[in-house]
C-alpha cells in the first residue's frame, strides 16, 4: 500500500511554488496557529505543496481518514502533520525538522 492509496476526503488546496523537488502534503486544522505558521513558512520559502484542513471534513470521513493515516505511518496524527514524498512524516511544526525532510 502507498500513501496515495488512502482516500483523502474534502478539498485539497494546491499551493504553487518554485521548489518542487519533493511532494509535500500537510494535514492541518484551520484554527491551529502552528498549522497556519507551517503553511505560511512553506509558501514564504517558495515550496509547492498541498494541504487539507481536516477540521472541515465531515466527522465520519475525518475519523476514517485519520485512522488510515495513523495505520499507514504507525503513529498518532498530530497537527500539523507533514508528509513528504508519501513515505516520510513529521508531526508538529519545527522549522529545522521540516527542512531536514526536504531535499534541497
Amino acid at each position: 500500500m502507498k500513501f496515495e492509496d488512502i482516500k483523502i476526503p474534502g478539498e485539497i488546496v494546491n499551493i504553487d511554488g518554485e521548489k518542487q523537488t519533493n511532494d509535500i502534503f500537510v494535514l492541518a486544522l484551520s484554527t491551529c496557529q502552528w498549522c497556519n505558521k507551517g503553511k505560511k513558512w512553506l509558501q514564504e520559502n517558495s515550496y509547492k505543496y498541498r494541504y487539507i484542513d481536516v477540521d472541515k471534513v465531515p466527522f465520519d470521513d475525518k475519523r476514517e481518514f485519520k485512522r488510515a493515516v495513523s495505520k499507514f505511518f504507525n503513529t498518532m496524527v498530530r497537527y500539523p502533520f507533514l508528509i513528504v514524498d508519501g513515505d516520510k512524516f513529521y508531526a508538529g511544526f519545527n522549522i529545522d525538522n521540516w527542512k531536514e525532510m526536504f531535499l534541497e
